[in-house]
């Protein structure tokens, strides 16, 4: 109660005075007239009242004791949990209280008797009872634990199956191919299903030791909602059951696998084969071997001046990454260049490129005026330009499938950066795979 509690000033000794100062977190000068009440130690702290003389009966600390209780804890001090380690807290308290609601039910039957009003006169009546009575008791004792032992699984089950509920409802939530290619670019389920037995076939080969708490399957479809629909980690945090940390690492390892997968469905084709699969649009033009274009992707603003000046693009007005991309006459994607800053320039990427080695003598690029390949062409070339334009319309609708892939449409982070090579390649492969930009009418 308040009646007791008293207070007592600081000792004048220093050393022991700063001790006080010390269990007190203070940290500044002590006014002359300051107190510590007596809640602050304990009961052995203080002279036994017999051993007193004081009148008013008021409680004296002994010689040399520092305050030990209700110390003020300082933000630094106080111990934060993480949310695993507070799972795990928790998880223990349940077991710990399932173990204590047993060992009590047990005592509960196990001191079960009959009443104390029951006349028993006779030995063997005693003896018959008691037996009965322990039967009776080993049977409820036994059937109680079973209980408590299927109670125990029908719990880890319910919480296997929440923690993985919402796993397998992602792809129930797939009714067709259309929900498929909105989720994630994938054409249909058979080509998302033999991604992933490429990429099981893909780990085994490269002798994969590490654990994934999300099957393949998953990883996959983690990886393209990631860059068909820019979703955010947070989001696909709780589509997919994991942390985010776990879900940054699956996006980064997954897009390495997808590109081991997807990288040679970009194939530069033979000029035969070309030759058999010529659309109308490009009867005037047999030789041409790939009509190829240039395309910048917004990012966000890099905090290193060079890299400012790197990827700043004057055309767009904003800082971006650019990349060639080629296709072949029946609208394939046959080539993609290396990605430079938003500063080069559509002649600079296609000379770097080297892609003129991969074509034979008397093979035609088609380009637009961009890339400043030659002179400004004469009238007869402007007239021809017409009928070019109308042919390399095709490589622009391959763009324009690229950018369906929100990845490429907004601003990318700077992160992504470090793999973007390789994400340019899984789209280019996944567009491949999808239906055709020219259709059978066309050809």
């Amino acid at each position: 109660s308040t009646s007791t509690i008293t207070f007592h000033s600081f000792p004048k000794q220093k050393d022991l005075k700063l001790k006080w100062k010390t269990a007190l977190k203070i940290g500044k000068e002590v006014p002359k007239y300051a107190f510590v009440c007596s809640t602050h130690f304990d009961d052995s702290d203080f002279i036994p009242s017999s051993k007193t003389s004081s009148p008013a009966k008021i409680r004296r600390l002994k010689i040399g004791v520092v305050p030990s209780k209700n110390l003020p804890v300082r933000s630094l001090d106080k111990v934060f949990l993480t949310p695993t380690k507070e799972k795990i807290i928790k998880r223990a308290e349940r077991l710990k209280q399932r173990r204590q609601n047993k060992e009590h039910c047990q005592i509960l039957f196990q001191n079960d008797c009959l009443p104390d009003s029951t006349p028993i006169t006779d030995v063997e009546e005693l003896s018959s009872s008691s037996t009965q009575t322990d039967v009776l008791t080993q049977e409820k004792t036994t059937v109680l634990s079973n209980e408590i032992k299927t109670a125990d699984k029908e719990v880890q089950v319910n919480t296997f199956h929440s923690d993985s509920l919402f796993r397998r409802s992602i792809m129930d939530l797939i009714r067709n191919d259309e929900d498929l290619v909105a989720l994630t670019g994938i054409p249909s389920m058979d080509k998302l299903l033999k991604l992933v037995n490429i990429g099981e076939f893909v780990i085994k080969s490269l002798n994969y030791n590490i654990n994934f708490s999300l099957d393949i399957l998953h990883r996959i479809v983690l990886v393209l909602m990631k860059l068909k629909l820019n979703t955010s980690y947070k989001c696909l945090v709780v589509l997919f059951g994991v942390c985010k940390s776990t879900c940054t690492n699956y996006f980064y390892e997954t897009i390495d696998l997808l590109y081991l997968i997807l990288k040679p469905l970009v194939l530069w084709p033979s000029k035969s084969s070309i030759s058999k699969n010529i659309p109308k649009c490009f009867i005037n033009f047999t030789s041409t071997r790939v009509v190829v274009d240039g395309t910048e992707t917004p990012i966000e603003v890099p905090k290193c001046l060079s890299c400012r000046i790197r990827t700043y693009s004057f055309y767009k007005g904003k800082h971006t990454i650019k990349f060639m991309v080629g296709i072949s006459p029946d609208g394939l994607i046959t080539f993609v260049s290396d990605v430079y800053g938003g500063k080069a320039s559509d002649k600079h990427i296609f000379v770097e490129s080297n892609i003129l080695e991969k074509c034979d003598i008397g093979d035609g690029v088609m380009a637009d005026k961009g890339f400043l390949i030659e002179e400004e062409c004469s009238r007869a070339d402007g007239t021809m330009n017409t009928d070019i334009a109308r042919a390399r319309v095709h490589i622009e609708r391959a763009i324009q499938r690229l950018k369906i892939f929100h990845v490429l449409k907004n601003n990318m982070p700077w992160k992504c950066l470090s793999k973007i090579d390789k994400i340019v390649y899984i789209i280019c492969g996944i567009v491949n795979i999808s239906q055709p930009i020219i259709g059978i009418t066309g050809f």
